[in-house]
């Protein structure tokens, strides 16, 4: 776990934050997708489908863009023209001189795509403004995403909500095995900074954890920003504190060490200042000697570079 150098952190995080709030992809789940299930409508075969979406997905870098990608196998990039990216929406290309469309229901209705054939499915695919079908992926839930929703309400972290682009049925699915009552689907990045600032109006000190480049506005805009270390350059950037092993249960012990580590300051300020004051009203009334400035100097600091180094220690 690294820290950035915004001392506020600390302060912040010593506290009882008000609200956690996750992202999904990449955070509460591992960013390594499969193709699980292929629909395919209109007389179109599965593998055409597949084809289709591999081509609109290849030049993207997002997991599930990915996934699709390696299910499909090699495609000739010189197909290719015009790739454009819609965050938390999908992707659009030209290849072969016609149209594909590979996202979200909203990019679908965006384009006059009809996807009533196949209402509730997590990735469209269409070409020529038809639909072609739809590609299901899923994603493994970290390990310990459940210990670390259990180990923060332990800590009384009032409300933990998780935000996330994919659609209802892969939102609630997580969010269950996590543990987790609130959650909030298929959000675009500027929708999930108007929920945060919501939340935290509403319970003060708020926490988010996120890993993509999608999740840095978002990052920033928390109170404390906490960034997944394999997610993107730009999370990392925008967070203030990093979990190099992509744990989410770090996030709870970074705050029992935050809280540890403004216990001992406290502690070591308020005792410099009692001594000081002590040795100071002493020597006014000629009750205290050399020894005794020594020690309010040289003393007290060296006791307090001692306790301070208890934080080392699991225990305090």
């Amino acid at each position: 776990m690294a820290f950035s150098s915004k001392a506020a952190v600390i302060s912040k995080l010593s506290k009882k934050p008000g609200a956690v709030v996750f992202d999904k992809t990449g955070t509460l789940t591992t960013d390594q997708f499969t193709v699980t299930h292929i629909a395919a409508v209109n007389g179109v075969s599965e593998q055409a489908v597949l084809e289709a979406a591999a081509l609109a997905e290849c030049r993207s870098k997002h997991p599930i863009a990915r996934s699709i990608s390696e299910a499909f196998g090699e495609i000739e990039e010189s197909r290719i023209s015009n790739f454009s990216e819609t965050p938390g929406g999908g992707t659009r290309v030209i290849a072969d001189g016609e149209e594909i469309l590979c996202g979200a229901k909203r990019l679908m209705q965006e384009h006059g795509v009809d996807i009533s054939a196949l209402p509730n499915e997590m990735v469209y695919v269409a070409r020529g403004g038809q639909l072609l079908g739809a590609v299901s992926v899923s994603g493994k839930l970290r390990e310990d995403s459940a210990l670390a929703v259990k180990q923060l309400r332990a800590l009384g972290v009032s409300r933990i909500v998780m935000l996330t682009g994919d659609h209802e049925e892969a939102a609630r699915e997580a969010a269950a095995a996590c543990g987790i009552t609130e959650y909030h689907a298929g959000l675009l990045p500027e929708e999930k900074l108007e929920i945060l600032e919501q939340i935290k109006r509403e319970n003060g000190v708020t926490a988010f954890v996120g890993d993509g480049i999608n999740d840095a506005p978002v990052l920033a805009a928390a109170d404390v920003g906490v960034a997944m270390g394999l997610g993107t350059d730009a999370a990392i950037e925008a967070g203030d504190v990093v979990l190099t092993n992509n744990q989410p249960s770090k996030l709870p012990q970074a705050i029992v060490l935050f809280r540890r580590c403004m216990r001992i300051i406290r502690f070591n300020i308020t005792f410099a200042l009692l001594v000081k004051g002590i040795v100071l009203l002493l020597g006014a009334l000629s009750l205290a000697g050399m020894w005794a400035a020594v020690f309010a100097d040289v003393g007290v600091t060296i006791l307090a570079v001692l306790n301070s180094a208890r934080i080392l220690s699991k225990r305090t």
